[in-house]
């Protein structure tokens, strides 16, 4: 069977890395990125183009003659306004948007839509026209197509209120909801059986997106919520909505969303890959899920990369406390001798070590053939008289980094540079 062909767009954001881990080890999907600005999303994939901003003129343009010429089979939006303007126009482009339904995008991209939909629920939140309808202060002011919390603000009377009206764009009035706040991951399949309603915690939450987050119970107002929104709405692949109890304790509706949630990962975690499903589900294949209960924490981080504007063909790599440390292999210094093996780089070893070389390397369990060459050097034999550029050089001490620099020019790193490196 030939692979999936998936366009992740723009694939530089939280949710467009997220799918491209979940997706890069599949058997089934070949993945293609495109971003609207310069991003991570460039390191990130290995199949990446620009795209203009969907508000440019030239974007449906740009978008059509990407999707020919990579024969791509299968879209993920990753914004809420991507996925709102992509949904009524994938159509004549022969190519399918996961929950890429038009009604249900706009529906989704608008809180006062989905307020309105789920009016006659017990779950919506009270909306306040003015400040004379308010029946309890503080009250929340929050935009319309606003998404993850941003732009959302608490005021405590009518005269704050007043400014934030002013402030804020098509502004929402709504009930203030002091409780605990979850975000619910929800998949539904093509036959629109809704297959998992995982809920999790919002611990720590920076620029909206939850950086430490763990499963949660499922309870029946949560059920409720999702099976009535998967009855009410077309959807077909991940989608989520956020909820936070109000002062009696009960959940509200916060937003619902039509695409993956940037804290998915959670699920990924538990067993659940939502992005591999939504490939498996077009497909047409029947799921089971099979997730782990055990797993209780997710804590996320901002990841860093750096880039070598410089071309080379060898690593040359210390032993001694940079590829074996205190006698065990650096998870650090394997991840990339390995990645540089991928990237079809030679890998040669260079040491002084006084012991048995080869019963060193079998200990900390590494194989000898990685390397092209071992050259085990006498006690006061420069390293730098073995190597040959064009190359990079990673040593912990630094004597032998300034020696290789100073007579071969090429990038010397230390032990610290590795987790940055390709």
């Amino acid at each position: 069977m030939s692979k999936v062909r998936v366009l992740v767009f723009p694939c530089g954001t939280e949710v467009g890395l997220e799918i491209a881990r979940a997706l890069e080890h599949s058997l089934h999907v070949e993945l293609h990125g495109a971003s609207s600005r310069v991003d991570h999303g460039e390191q990130a994939y290995v199949r990446h183009a620009h795209l203009p901003n969907i508000a440019d003129a030239t974007f449906d343009e740009c978008f059509a003659h990407l999707l020919a010429q990579w024969n791509i089979d299968l879209v993920f939006a990753t914004h809420d306004s991507v996925q709102d303007y992509l949904a009524p126009r994938v159509e004549g482009l022969g190519v399918q948007l996961v929950n890429g339904d038009a009604r249900t995008a706009r529906i989704a991209r608008r809180k006062s839509l989905t307020y309105e939909l789920l009016d006659d629920t017990p779950w919506v939140p009270r909306r306040y026209a003015n400040a004379a309808a308010v029946e309890a202060w503080p009250v929340v002011v929050k935009p319309d197509q606003g998404q993850g919390g941003q732009g959302v603000t608490l005021v405590a009377d009518a005269d704050e209120l007043a400014v934030a009206q002013a402030v804020v764009q098509q502004p929402l009035v709504c009930e203030y909801l002091p409780g605990e706040e979850l975000t619910v991951d929800c998949f539904t399949s093509h036959r629109g059986q809704l297959l998992h309603v995982g809920a999790r915690s919002r611990e720590r939450v920076v620029g909206g997106i939850a950086m430490r987050s763990g499963p949660r119970p499922t309870d029946t107002q949560l059920n409720d919520i999702a099976t009535t929104l998967n009855a009410r709405l077309a959807l077909r692949g991940p989608w989520f909505f956020q909820v936070r109890r109000d002062r009696q304790g009960d959940w509200k509706l916060l937003e619902f969303s039509s695409r993956l949630s940037t804290g998915s990962v959670v699920a990924r975690a538990l067993g659940v890959n939502l992005p591999l499903l939504a490939v498996q589900d077009y497909l047409g294949r029947d799921l089971l899920l099979l997730p782990e209960p055990r797993l209780q924490l997710v804590e996320r981080r901002l990841e860093n990369k750096a880039v070598l504007d410089y071309d080379f063909d060898t690593c040359y790599l210390d032993l001694d406390d940079t590829l074996v440390c205190a006698g065990r292999a650096n998870p650090q210094a394997m991840r990339l001798a390995y990645r540089l093996l991928q990237l079809d780089k030679r890998l040669v070893l260079l040491t002084r070590h006084a012991g048995d070389l080869t019963a060193t390397l079998e200990a900390a369990h590494i194989p000898l053939t990685m390397f092209e060459r071992i050259v085990h050097l006498r006690e006061g034999e420069p390293k730098s008289d073995h190597v040959r550029a064009p190359a990079i050089f990673i040593d912990n001490h630094f004597p032998e980094r300034l020696d290789v620099s100073r007579r071969h020019g090429i990038p010397v790193f230390d032990v610290d540079a590795m987790d940055l490196l390709f």
